[in-house]
């Protein structure tokens, strides 16, 4: 009887134990169980359920590594300008932006080198009314170029670029107030990359130029915040992958490639100017990230 109370004891110790020993390790299964989360300042198109192409970029970088790395979940942030994005990375509030690069983002944050624009946003073609394009569709030199008042919101780098090259360009507050502005004529063109100018023009009822562009050497990235490798290194992981497999070039082609074949690049005249805070690391040299353009941009061939 004395032997069998014992024995019970021991066994009722030794699952007491048992469960204390899972118990112990349940924070740790579920935390392996919790998908990433990305919290992001991506956005989607207007008027449109699809998903934006940056996101679809991340969606596609992140998907390709999930056997590795696990789950994910993306939260969008949205309504926030560039300088409060960058500012929310630096604080942690947000693990993801988007933006074009400059040496003062990557002093700042850390970038994750594979543009998803490949290279084309710093191609830039001038929306305005109709009466200011048709009066400006006859630029032909640099002079004439830097007599015209162009417009940039104050928190991108190409409102930088522009000024270093001598252009006349105001500083705006926002995008929405900027192009409120332009419509009363503070200033007489917004230059928007080709990538992105058309459906804004539409749904602004702008007009383009179709004879030239202005054309600078650029990147655009996915950021994070100094000291999360852990996500650098995955985007990477998914980019090399997406490259080596052709789901990027695929997704690029279907979403950005109608806007360049439109953009009729090889009939405009082309207005170079520098990008002093391009960073020196931008990998020029890996040319399979680069549209055949930008590649012309980086090596100062003629366009």
């Amino acid at each position: 009887m004395g032997v069998a109370k014992v024995s019970g004891v021991r066994v009722r110790k030794a699952w007491m134990g048992l469960l204390l020993g899972l118990l112990s390790l349940w924070p740790v299964l579920g935390a392996a169980q919790q998908p990433l989360l990305v919290r992001h300042n991506l956005t989607a198109q207007q008027n449109d359920r699809t998903l934006a192409y940056e996101e679809e970029v991340l969606r596609l970088v992140l998907d390709k590594t999930v056997a590795r790395h696990g789950p994910y979940k993306l939260v969008r942030v949205a309504g926030i300008s560039q300088k409060r994005a960058f500012a929310e990375l630096e604080i942690g509030g947000l693990d993801l932006v988007s933006s074009m690069t400059s040496v003062a983002r990557e002093a700042a944050t850390q970038p994750v080198r594979y543009c998803i624009y490949k290279g084309l946003l710093g191609v830039r073609v001038g929306m305005g009314s109709a009466e200011a394009v048709a009066r400006l569709e006859g630029l032909r030199s640099r002079d004439e170029l830097s007599r015209v008042p162009l417009g940039a919101v104050f928190d991108w780098p190409d409102l930088q670029v522009q000024k270093e090259a001598g252009l006349a360009v105001v500083s705006l507050s926002d995008f929405a107030s900027g192009l409120k502005r332009l419509r009363l004529g503070s200033f007489e063109l917004l230059p928007l990359g080709i990538v992105e100018a058309p459906p804004i023009a539409a749904n602004a009822g702008l007009s383009l130029i179709e004879s030239w562009v202005l054309a600078y050497p650029s990147a655009y990235y996915f950021f994070v915040r100094r000291g999360n490798d852990a996500l650098a290194r995955r985007l990477s992981d998914g980019f090399e992958i997406a490259l080596h497999d052709g789901s990027f070039e695929r997704l690029f082609e279907r979403r950005i490639g109608p806007q360049v074949k439109a953009a009729n690049l090889a009939t405009r005249r082309v207005f170079r100017l520098r990008n002093p805070i391009l960073p020196e690391a931008t990998p020029t040299t890996r040319r399979e990230l680069w549209h055949p353009f930008a590649l012309k941009m980086f090596e100062g061939a003629p366009p």
